[in-house]
């Protein structure tokens, strides 16, 4: 039976290692993983992936992708993400506005101050990862995003 422990950053580490992915560490020691440009996307996406919170047991990846909104596009971005949002369960998806280019970002957070076991983070990982690619999937091939 898998063991409940607190959960940390290197649990993260594990399970970004278990999956074989190739990825960057900040000086705050949270994470990131770069897919290339994907046709299928039609970008490159990057996946944060950190320990947050006051005592740093909020499992947060964050996944943003180099396509930068213009302003014009905002009113159908934001509808695009609604529509994710209504019919998907995870990631959240929102505009970031910064100036004016906006941006996508994708959220897909979880509370482990009970503790977690390894298995349960690693299929966190693995669905955030899949879910937020599928996501730009979804909006390049079927939103023309």
């Amino acid at each position: 039976m898998p063991t409940v422990r607190p959960f940390d950053r290197s649990m993260i580490e594990q399970s970004l290692r278990s999956q074989q992915l190739k990825f960057l560490r900040d000086s705050d020691g949270d994470f990131r993983v770069e897919f290339g440009y994907d046709e299928e996307t039609d970008c490159e996406v990057t996946f944060s992936l950190m320990a947050t919170g006051p005592r740093e047991i909020v499992y947060c990846i964050l996944v943003v992708s180099n396509k930068r909104i213009p302003s014009y596009e905002w009113d159908r971005a934001i509808k695009i993400c609604n529509q994710w949002n209504a019919e998907k369960r995870w990631p959240k998806a929102y505009l970031h506005v910064n100036g004016a280019i906006g941006s996508i970002i994708l959220e897909h957070q979880v509370d482990f101050e009970a503790g977690v076991h390894q298995e349960l983070l690693d299929d966190f990982t693995r669905s955030g990862i899949i879910a937020g690619i599928e996501f730009w999937k979804w909006a390049h091939q079927e939103k023309a995003l």
